[in-house]
């Protein structure tokens, strides 16, 4: 405790005794007058102390005809005298315990010199802070701009909406369960005003969005394993458009950059190898007009892809099929090795209602990017983490798709900027699919219009998706990071630690010498990591950190969605859809269990 705190404290100390021993006075007097009807004159100025101690009324001149109620007096003051105690004492406990809370934590970190303060907050990081570039962000938009027109809106942060431009990457990372779509992820996607991709391993997002999302533009969901629970879902077509060697050429390697295969850190040779021989698979299917049965059965077997190098050398692309014909006919354990990524890229088309998925009919309207693209519409891309390694390329292929084409949109546009920003909310991504292009979009994406919002449980899920050196570059691009509490890798901690800074910190000494025989106070100042490594582990749920550009650090508060003014419609529509859910998860348990066969008492097969 400084000198300074414990001058205060004795200050407060003997005021609370004089105003103790002044309301002494004050109730012997009142009593004594109550009962006499007159007040007491004191002989001295402890009169009334010296009554309630020894009971003696010495110290008052007697009032004729009247006896002093010393019992009363006396019982009365040591009644509240114990009740004041008490009172001190539970205080005293209740503070202490006050102190050990999430809410004295977070109190005391707001304290601290070295995070933003209200004033940054409001210049950087506010909803006019985004306003300021609306003409640059949203050039074409015709009516008045809105923060949520410009900015990610994140929490609140000194009693101040905390927004930061949708030019800025964002990397959201909390551990499962912190509350990362309820209180951050959920609210983005409502409020993100234009086309937006979002992916997830759950339908959970999809559930309190999905008809907010409608009242802005159209919906699709592209769900190959049926996790939605929607009756109608998108169809997308792996080949459609692969007449276009460029395309075919991008297409195979994000499908196999999706997959396990290109995951891997050491089989970066196969991998492109794999993407080269599924490119002219996926070329032949479109020059051929072949089904994606076709595609599985040419990747399945390199047998079966001999009909590939017939359609390529009439059809395809000058060279094509040559080059094909020249891997079939090479080294044969060069070959295998070659097709082992093939073969598990296209694996799930084995699967009836994988294919079914991939296999838009005549009547459904193909998806157009650049339609998807000129208004506030919104995709799903759902797939599980026990089965995204397999469906991961389709997945990444369909995402790489809307990228690409909205890319090229923005580089033939005024200013090299998509007219209506396209949102990219990525949750669980890296339980889901390596995404090849992730890094370059998160560092130039943003002046294009391309905006990207990545979450991860850790930054390690990174490392295992992509290289480290890609993890590091996904880390560095977000110019936005929110941290939130329970992480468990001290490294990645260390990390955070460094990167938040120091605060300056006074420490008072105060020591006693024998020789003079006094005391002595000497004053030290410290540098001291602004978070601690626990410290930033153990914020509470409802509490974020957040770094942002060449700024101090803020904390935020993250309220849920059902916090916010149209929390009753995101409620309503929330119902409606997992009533559509359950109707449809209940039809497909029926349909399951009458094609089980029944087992009869009996059978010797039971």
């Amino acid at each position: 405790m400084g000198q300074e705190r414990r001058s205060l404290v004795t200050v407060g100390v003997l005021a609370s005794l004089i105003a103790v021993g002044l309301g002494f006075v004050v109730l012997v007097e009142a009593i004594i007058t109550s009962t006499c009807g007159q007040r007491p004159a004191g002989r001295n100025p402890i009169a009334a102390l010296q009554l309630l101690v020894t009971g003696s009324t010495d110290g008052y001149q007697e009032i004729p005809g009247c006896t002093f109620p010393v019992g009363t007096i006396r019982v009365t003051a040591a009644a509240i005298l114990l009740t004041v105690i008490a009172a001190a004492i539970a205080g005293a406990i209740g503070y202490a315990r006050w102190k050990q809370t999430d809410a004295a934590f977070v109190a005391e970190l707001r304290r601290r010199p070295g995070f933003a303060t209200r004033t940054e907050v409001a210049k950087h990081l506010s909803a006019r802070a985004v306003l300021r570039n609306a003409r640059t962000l949203r050039p074409t938009l015709s009516r008045r701009p809105t923060p949520s027109d410009v900015g990610w809106p994140l929490g609140e942060s000194r009693h101040i909406d905390v927004y930061v431009s949708i030019e800025d990457s964002v990397v959201l990372e909390g551990p499962p369960r912190g509350g990362k779509g309820f209180r951050v992820l959920i609210p983005a996607i409502i409020d993100w005003a234009g086309p937006l991709i979002t992916t997830s391993t759950t339908n959970d997002n999809l559930t309190a969005t999905y008809r907010s999302r409608q009242q802005r533009g159209d919906v699709h969901v592209f769900d190959p394993q049926g996790l939605s629970g929607l009756s109608r879902t998108l169809r997308y077509s792996p080949i459609a458009g692969c007449e276009d060697p460029l395309v075919a050429t991008q297409r195979g390697r994000a499908i196999i950059g999706g997959t396990a295969l290109g995951s891997s850190s050491t089989n970066g040779e196969w991998a492109d190898a794999a993407s080269t021989v599924l490119a002219r698979l996926l070329h032949a299917a479109a020059v051929g007009n072949r089904k994606v049965s076709d595609l599985y059965s040419w990747g399945s077997t390199p047998g079966l892809a001999r009909a590939a190098v017939e359609i390529l050398s009439v059809e395809g692309t000058a060279g094509w099929g040559d080059g094909l014909e020249s891997i079939l006919d090479g080294d044969p354990k060069l070959l295998s090795s070659m097709w082992f990524g093939v073969q598990s890229a296209v694996a799930p088309l084995a699967i009836p209602q994988v294919r079914d998925t991939l296999s838009p009919t005549g009547a459904e309207a193909p998806f157009d990017p650049s339609e998807f693209l000129a208004g506030e519409n919104t995709l799903y891309l759902l797939g599980t983490s026990s089965g995204a390694t397999a469906m991961g390329g389709f997945l990444s292929a369909m995402l790489d798709d809307v990228v690409e084409v909205a890319r090229k949109k923005a580089l033939s546009s005024p200013g090299a900027r998509l007219p209506i920003p396209l949102g990219l909310i990525l949750d669980e991504i890296a339980n889901m699919f390596r995404w090849d292009a992730l890094p370059r979009v998160m560092a130039d994406g943003g002046g294009r219009g391309i905006c990207t919002f990545v979450v991860l449980q850790a930054l390690s899920q990174a490392e295992t998706s992509w290289s480290a050196a890609e993890a590091s570059t996904i880390w560095s691009a977000a110019t936005a990071k929110i941290l939130l509490g329970g992480a468990g890798d001290a490294a990645h901690l260390r990390d955070i630690e460094s990167l938040l800074g120091v605060r300056e910190h006074r420490r008072t000494q105060r020591s006693w010498n024998s020789d003079s025989m006094a005391h002595s106070t000497s004053e030290h100042h410290e540098r001291l990591p602004l978070m601690t490594i626990d410290e930033i582990r153990r914020m509470p749920t409802g509490i974020g950190l957040l770094t942002y550009r060449n700024r101090r650090p803020a904390l935020i508060e993250l309220d849920g969605w059902i916090d916010r003014r149209d929390a009753k419609t995101i409620t309503a529509g929330k119902t409606d859809l997992e009533r559509e859910q359950q109707s449809y998860f209940s039809a497909e348990e029926e349909a399951r269990l009458a094609r089980q066969p029944l087992v009869t008492p009996g059978d010797p097969n039971e």
